[in-house]
């Protein structure tokens, strides 16, 4: 027993594409457990032809059955991408196909997603470094994926005119998005996690801003699921039982339930810190988000669930609960006043997927208090709800770029207090 532990230890949990990789073959598995072959593919099908801007939840496009398996198929792509380059996995990399893991439950496949990664690949060969280098700003500008597609979908031009300028403009987003986003880090210093995701708001704005301009006609979208609140609840219990196991039987500095709540390090990398241990915080933060949606009897559906996936990976890379629980009380605040104003109930999904994005500011907590952080928190509620509309939904990191613009204004703020309190203590 001891020998198998040992060869676990070696060969899997200390392998983060293969823990993953099992996770997103089980995605696969799962999805033929709730529909038919036929129905998989016919889902899959709309999945892929869908304009993909915000709201698309795969699995009001494509049933249950296809949006898992959309996930597991997406994920298994990204893996063996960064597996081919030889990519080292650091807690970044955990945190990556996190998002990949939620948001290929609403605005990512794998077909929308492979222009941008390789416009990542052009810009190694141009900028003359190796592409695992920069392989993980391409992944992340895939939250970009809906002008691949949008284009397809308009009157003005034919669908194959459509669907080369978009494959052209996804080739150029992920040419040109990892130094932009190294420029745009500087605003926020950190604060943000989804780094990525500022930059890309600023992307989507100018090319939503170029359609209007050229008389494209433009409506939202809001495709919601709603009625899967068990397997999706079952799931994420699932999936986060998954995660603390391979922390428990993984190797590591010495990490238990107590360091999960009390840890709290300078540096964002908790894989760098804890290895395989890491998984346990993982889980723990699914657990966590499980019992918040229950707790405020919230609803399931295709962009919570993804929140919360993604909330699994950044556990690996700067998202903890000790850090993330000021943040989610800001926002949860937040929901309660503008359900006062509007009627609009403070646990809708929508409300959901924004608090559970929000986490995206636990440094905050780290760098200036819990105070700021709670307040951080209100403040992106706010702007989350509102700034789509500059984008029109081509960013599907709508509260990555929300965080950034957060951080942008409360920055000059938090850092004036924390000089001030620094020279008092002096």
């Amino acid at each position: 027993m001891a020998r198998a532990h040992t060869w676990m230890q070696e060969h899997f949990f200390s392998n983060p594409y293969k823990v993953w990789g099992l996770l997103f073959f089980i995605f696969i598995v799962q999805g033929f457990f709730y529909a038919a072959p036929s129905e998989i593919f016919y889902g899959l099908v709309e999945i892929v032809w869908s304009p993909d801007v915000l709201v698309s939840d795969y699995i009001a496009i494509g049933g249950l059955g296809a949006a898992f398996v959309n996930v597991g198929i997406t994920g298994l792509v990204v893996i063996s991408i960064l597996i081919a380059i030889k990519h080292e996995p650091y807690g970044l990399t955990l945190a990556v196909l996190g998002l990949i893991a939620g948001f290929s439950f609403f605005g990512k496949n794998p077909l929308n997603i492979l222009p941008i990664i390789f416009g990542g690949y052009m810009y190694s060969k141009f900028a003359r470094t190796e592409f695992k280098t920069c392989i993980l700003p391409a992944v992340c500008a895939t939250c970009l994926a809906p002008a691949v597609t949008k284009l397809a979908h308009i009157e003005l031009l034919a669908t194959w005119q459509g669907l080369l300028i978009g494959i052209i403009i996804g080739v150029f987003i992920g040419f040109i998005i990892t130094p932009l986003s190294a420029a745009v880090f500087n605003i926020h210093k950190g604060s943000n996690l989804y780094n990525v995701g500022f930059a890309a708001g600023f992307i989507g704005i100018a090319l939503f801003a170029y359609m209007q301009h050229l008389g494209v006609e433009y409506s939202g979208i809001y495709n919601r699921s709603s009625g899967y609140d068990i397997p999706l609840a079952v799931f994420l219990a699932v999936a986060s039982g998954y995660f603390v196991i391979c922390g428990l039987f993984g190797k590591g500095e010495r990490y238990t339930l107590k360091t999960v709540f009390t840890f709290n390090p300078d540096d964002n990398d908790f894989y760098k810190i804890f290895e395989d241990k890491v998984y346990l915080a993982m889980g723990v933060l699914g657990f966590a988000c499980l019992l918040l949606i229950v707790g405020i009897n919230g609803s399931f559906s295709g962009t919570v669930i993804g929140g919360a996936m993604s909330v699994v990976g950044f556990g690996a890379f700067g998202k903890s609960l000790r850090r993330a629980a000021p943040v989610v009380a800001g926002t949860l605040v937040a929901a309660l006043v503008h359900m006062l104003f509007t009627e609009t109930a403070f646990n809708s999904p929508g409300l959901i997927t924004v608090i559970l994005f929000s986490t995206c500011l636990s440094p905050t907590t780290k760098r200036y208090g819990w105070k700021w952080a709670f307040f951080i928190g209100f403040t992106h509620l706010v702007l989350a709800t509102n700034v789509g509309e500059f984008h029109g939904g081509l960013n599907l990191y709508n509260n990555g770029f929300a965080a950034g613009l957060s951080s942008m204004v409360l920055l000059p703020v938090m850092e004036f207090f924390k000089m001030r309190k620094e020279q008092d203590k002096s």
